[in-house]
C-alpha cells in the first residue's frame, strides 16, 4: 500500500531530533553518515547511475588515502566505512574527561566545550592528517583526470566498435566527468569530441534529444568542428526536422577537410533533400525539459499567513481569512539545500530530476551530476536570487509574539544568490564524505560568508543567526560529542577554502555547532514521487493494452534542506495541508476548508491511519520532545481503536481487542496507557458528529459514566476475553506466509500451491484481526497484487476493493493514500476492460489529487494524466460498442 505524503523524517545520524512544543514548527530530513554510497537504479531509459557502474571504474586507493572505498564503488568520490573511518579514529582519540564535558554541557557552555576541543585537536597529529586529507588539492580525490578521462574514453571507443552501446555510453559520460576544462579553451577539441562521441552512442540507442542536445555542447566548445555539424544534422533528420539538418549538414560539408568524409556527407544530405520535398516537417527542440526550467504557473497565492504564539505549542501558523480547500497556501526555496547521497548518481545535483543520459558535470570536480547545463550554472556560477517568502513585521526583530508571512514569489533585481558549490568544489572530497547535514551546514555558513563579502562586510565572522530552535540542551551526549567533532572539521574545511580572506570570531565554532542542530531540528526532505510498476506502462500509453498489472507510486527521498517560513507550520497528525515539492521549491495546499483563525498544521511524518496513537506519541516524544495534542491525539477515534486491534471473540460482536489499557473516568475522559507507560488521555467523542461504527467497537465507552478499566485481551464492546498472545502468534505466521508473495522474483508462474496458501492464511488473519486493522487492508493490498501479476484480476478487483474499504476507515475516504489506492484499482479494472468501473474510481482519484496538488497533478504524477486518457478511450469504445445494434 502507498502511505501517505507528508514531510516524511527518517532517523539522521545520531538520532531522530525534532521541534518541541516550544517551536513546533520544525521539520526534519534524514543526517546521513559517512558511509558508502548505495548503488541505485534510477527509474529513466538508460538510467545515469546503471551507465556509470558499467563503466567497472577502478578506483585510486592507497594508505594515503584512508578516505578511499573498495574498487566496487560506484561513485566517483569515496566515503570510508564504519569500522575504520578517520572520523571514528579521531573520536576516539578524545580523551574521556573531554568527551563527558562536551556531552554534559549546556549551549550556555558552548564556548567553553569548543575552545577546549579545538585546542586538543590542533595538537593531535591525527586531526591534522585527517583536516589534511579532506582539503590538500594535491590528496584530492575528486579533481579532474586527464589521463584517466583519456583512459575512459578509450574504453567507451573500444564499447562502440563492438556495438555495446550502453557500456560504451558509461565510459563516454565518465570520461567527460574527469576532463579538466580550461580556462584558456586549450583542450576545447577534445571536449567536443567526447560530445560528439557520447551523441553517436546515444543515436544509436535511440535517445534523441540527449543526442541533440550533447550535439549542441560540442559546437558551442568548438564551432568549426564538422562532425558534430554533421551529427546534429542526422539527429535532426531523425526528428523529420529536414530544414535544419539540411543546414547542420551543409555546415559540416564545408568544414570537412577529407574527400572520404565530404563524400559521405553529400551522399546523406542527397537523401535527406529528397525526404524534404516529400515529407512535412515536425520540428523539435534541443532544450531540456528539466525541473528547474519548468515554472511554477499556477497564480502565486495570496493567502495572507500570520506566525502567531501560544503556550502549548510556541510559534505556528494561521490566517486571518477563512482558506478554501485545494488553496495553495505557501511557495518557498530553501535557504539552502543538499542532495542526499543514495541520490548523487541518479539525480541533478540541483533541481534533484532523475538525471538523463546526457548528464553534465561539474567543471572543477567530479562530485556533482545535473541534468543540463542551465542546473550546472545555476549551481556553480553566477545566480539570480529568488527569494519565496516576505516578513512583514512592525519591528525589526524576526522573532516577535506576532508577525505576518504574504506567501509569494518575489525577487529581488540587484541582488545576487551564491553559487552552492563552488566553495566546495576544486576537487577536495570534504563535500563528499562528510555527512548530507554537515555539507549542508557548510553551505549555510558559506551562504552567510559570501554575503557579508558581496556587501563590503569584512568585519569578523561569527555565524549566521537563524531564528529556529536548536535543541542543544535536550540532545543526548553522544549527539552533543559529534556535533562538536563535525563543526571543527567543518570550520577547518572552510577556513582552509577562504585562507585570510576571512577573519574568524571566537565564537564561530560555538555557533556552527547551533547551526548544526538546527538543522537536524529544522531540515526538511525534499521529496519526489515516483511511479512504479503500471506507472511506467501508463506513462507510455495503452495502445491496445491488456497487460496485469497494479500502478503504484512510491516518495524518493532526494534531497535535504532548510525553509525558514515553512519550519513555522506546527504539526498534526491529522493535517489540513500538504506539501510537495516542485524541484527544490515547498509549496503547501489546503487539504479542507481552513476557518479563519485556524491553526494550520502539516505532518511531520506520524499521520492518523499510518501509525495507531501510542505509535504516534512515542516518535513524536522522542524525536519532537513534545507530545502531540491535535485533535486526533486529543479525542478518542475509530482509527487508533481499531488499527492494530484484533476481534472480539464472540462472532456477532464489532468490538476492538488490542494490547491497551484503557482506564474511563467519570468525566468522559479515557486514559490510555501500555503496561506501566501512559500514552496519553482522550476525551470522549460527540458520537453524533462520528460514524457509528465507533460505538460498536467501544461500546464501553459510551455505556455509562462509571469508572472502569479495559485491560489487553479484552473487548471494548462486551468485555469478551482472547488468548491475545496466541492470536497475536498466528497472526504473525499467517501475514509471513502472505509476505511471501512480495519475495517472489516474478508473479508470472506463481505456483498455485503459493497461492492457495496465501488465501488460506487470510482466511485466518479474517479471523483473528478486527475487521477495519491495518495487518487486514495489508494482506487483502499483497493478494491483490499477486492475482493481478497472475492475471486474474477478478480476484484482483475483489481483494484490492476490500483494502480500499479498510483504509477509509483508518483515513478518511478523500485521504491521499485513498486516490494512490484507486489507482490500483483502475488499472485492474481497465486490464478487465471494465471502462465504466475505471472511470467511476478515477473520478474519485483524480478528485482526491485535485485537492491535494491542484493544477500540479499533472507534473507530480504524469502517469495520472496518461492514464486519465486511456480511462476516456475506453469509456469511449465502451459506449461506442453499446450502442452498435
Amino acid at each position: 500500500m502507498n502511505e501517505p505524503t507528508s514531510l516524511d523524517r527518517n532517523p539522521p545520524r545520531w538520532r531522530r531530533l525534532e521541534t518541541s512544543a516550544g517551536d513546533a514548527g520544525g521539520s526534519h530530513a534524514a543526517a546521513e553518515g559517512v558511509e558508502p554510497l548505495p548503488l541505485l537504479a534510477s527509474p529513466v531509459a538508460l538510467p545515469i547511475s546503471r551507465l556509470l557502474r558499467s563503466c567497472a571504474l577502478s578506483r585510486r586507493t592507497s594508505s594515503a588515502e584512508p578516505w578511499a572505498q573498495s574498487p566496487s564503488a560506484a561513485c566517483c568520490c569515496p566515503q570510508p566505512t564504519h569500522s575504520s573511518s578517520p572520523m571514528e579514529r579521531l573520536k576516539s582519540a578524545v580523551p574521556a574527561e573531554l568527551r563527558r564535558a562536551v556531552g554534559e554541557g549546556a549551549a550556555a557552555d558552548l564556548p567553553s566545550t569548543t575552545s577546549r576541543l579545538l585546542a586538543f585537536l590542533e595538537a593531535l597529529p591525527l586531526f591534522r592528517q585527517v583536516i589534511g586529507e579532506l582539503t590538500d588539492t594535491e590528496l584530492a580525490l575528486c579533481r579532474k583526470d586527464k589521463g584517466r578521462a583519456a583512459e575512459l574514453k578509450g574504453k567507451g571507443n573500444a564499447c562502440f566498435s563492438k556495438r555495446e552501446f550502453e557500456q560504451a555510453l558509461g565510459f563516454y559520460s565518465q570520461a567527460l566527468r574527469y576532463f579538466p576544462i580550461s580556462p584558456d579553451g586549450t583542450d576545447a577539441s577534445l571536449i567536443a569530441t567526447l560530445y560528439v562521441n557520447r551523441a553517436s552512442t546515444m543515436h544509436k540507442l535511440g535517445l534523441l534529444e540527449e543526442c541533440l542536445r550533447d550535439c549542441d555542447r560540442a559546437i558551442s566548445v568548438s564551432p568549426n568542428y564538422a562532425k558534430a555539424w554533421y551529427r546534429r544534422g542526422m539527429v535532426n533528420a531523425s526528428f523529420k526536422n529536414y530544414s535544419s539538418s539540411i543546414h547542420d549538414l551543409e555546415v559540416a560539408l564545408s568544414m570537412e577537410v577529407t574527400s572520404s568524409g565530404k563524400s559521405n556527407i553529400e551522399q546523406e544530405l542527397k537523401l535527406i533533400l529528397q525526404k524534404h520535398q516529400n515529407v512535412n516537417e515536425v520540428g523539435t527542440s534541443s532544450s531540456n525539459c528539466i525541473n528547474a526550467d519548468m515554472q511554477h504557473t499556477e497564480q502565486q497565492p495570496k493567502v495572507i499567513l500570520e506566525c502567531t504564539s501560544t503556550p502549548n505549542k510556541g510559534r505556528g501558523m494561521t490566517s486571518p481569512n477563512d482558506i478554501s480547500p485545494a488553496s495553495l497556501i505557501h511557495a518557498e526555496d530553501p535557504l539552502a539545500v543538499i542532495i542526499l547521497k543514495s541520490c548523487r548518481d541518479t539525480h541533478c545535483h540541483y533541481c534533484f530530476s532523475e538525471a538523463p543520459a546526457d548528464v553534465v558535470f561539474c567543471t572543477s570536480c567530479t562530485i556533482p551530476i545535473y541534468c543540463s547545463n542551465r542546473c550546472q550554472e545555476k549551481a556553480i556560477g553566477q545566480m539570480s536570487c529568488n527569494q519565496n517568502t516576505r516578513l512583514e513585521s512592525n519591528n525589526n526583530v524576526v522573532d516577535i509574539a506576532k508577525l505576518s508571512v504574504t506567501s509569494t514569489k518575489s525577487k529581488t533585481p540587484d541582488s545576487k544568490q551564491i553559487a552552492e558549490h563552488r566553495h566546495e568544489c576544486g576537487g577536495v572530497h570534504w563535500a563528499a564524505v562528510l555527512p548530507a547535514d554537515i555539507v549542508l551546514a557548510g553551505r549555510i555558513m558559506a551562504q552567510y560568508i559570501e554575503k557579508q563579502l558581496l556587501a563590503g562586510k569584512r568585519s569578523t565572522i561569527s555565524g549566521p543567526n537563524l531564528d529556529l530552535v536548536h535543541h542543544y540542551d535536550q540532545d543526548s551526549s553522544a549527539s552533543k560529542f559529534e556535533s562538536h567533532i563535525y563543526a571543527t572539521v567543518l570550520l577547518l574545511c572552510l577556513q582552509s577554502y577562504y585562507k585570510s580572506g576571512v577573519t574568524w570570531a571566537e565564537d564561530s565554532l560555538s555557533q556552527l555547532v547551533l547551526l548544526i542542530c538546527q538543522i537536524k531540528v529544522n531540515s526538511i526532505a525534499i521529496v519526489h514521487m515516483k511511479s512504479m510498476d503500471g506507472g511506467k506502462v501508463l506513462t507510455k500509453g495503452f495502445s491496445g493494452f491488456s497487460g496485469a498489472f497494479m500502478c503504484s507510486v512510491e516518495q524518493v527521498r532526494v534531497a535535504q534542506a532548510i525553509y525558514m517560513s515553512g519550519s513555522f507550520f506546527n504539526h498534526s497528525c491529522r493535517p489540513n495541508i500538504h506539501a510537495y515539492f516542485h524541484s527544490r521549491t515547498l509549496i503547501l495546499r489546503s487539504t479542507e476548508y481552513i476557518k479563519a483563525g485556524s491553526p494550520i498544521e502539516l505532518s511531520y511524518g506520524p499521520q492518523v491511519g499510518e501509525m495507531d496513537l501510542p505509535e504516534r506519541q512515542k516518535s513524536l516524544r522522542e524525536n519532537y520532545y513534545f507530545s502531540c495534542g491535535c485533535s486526533s491525539c486529543s479525542v478518542l477515534s475509530l482509527s487508533d481503536l481499531v488499527m492494530n486491534s484484533f476481534c472480539c471473540p464472540q462472532s456477532n460482536c464489532l468490538g476492538a481487542v488490542s494490547e491497551l489499557i484503557h482506564h474511563r473516568h467519570k468525566e468522559n475522559f479515557v486514559h490510555v496507557s501500555i503496561g506501566e507507560s501512559d500514552v496519553c488521555t482522550l476525551s470522549l467523542p460527540d458520537v453524533s458528529k462520528f460514524d457509528e461504527d465507533i460505538v460498536k467497537v467501544g461500546k464501553l465507552f459510551f455505556k455509562s459514566d462509571t469508572m472502569f478499566n479495559i485491560d489487553p485481551g479484552f473487548c471494548m464492546s462486551c468485555r469478551s476475553q482472547l488468548d491475545f498472545s496466541s492470536a497475536v502468534a498466528m497472526s504473525d505466521r499467517a501475514t509471513s506466509k502472505i509476505n511471501r508473495l512480495k519475495e517472489l522474483p516474478s508473479l508470472d508462474n506463481v505456483p498455485e500451491v503459493l497461492v492457495a496458501e496465501a488465501l488460506q492464511s487470510l482466511e485466518q488473519i479474517e479471523k483473528l484481526r478486527h475487521p477495519y486493522s491495518k495487518a487486514l487492508a495489508q494482506a487483502h493490498d499483497t493478494i491483490a497484487e499477486a492475482f493481478a501479476k497472475v492475471g486474474d484480476q477478478e480476484q484482483a478487483r475483489k481483494h484490492c476493493e476490500a483494502s480500499i474499504k479498510i483504509l477509509e476507515k483508518l483515513y478518511h475516504p478523500r485521504h491521499i493514500t485513498i486516490a494512490h489506492e484507486l489507482i490500483k484499482l483502475v488499472s485492474i479494472e481497465l486490464s478487465m476492460g471494465d471502462g465504466a468501473s475505471a472511470a467511476a474510481a478515477f473520478a474519485r482519484a483524480d478528485a482526491i489529487f485535485s485537492l491535494y496538488y491542484g493544477p500540479d497533478v499533472k507534473r507530480i504524477l504524469p502517469y495520472v494524466d496518461a492514464l486519465r486518457r486511456t480511462v476516456s478511450e475506453r469509456c469511449a469504445m465502451y459506449y461506442a460498442g453499446a450502442e452498435t445494434p
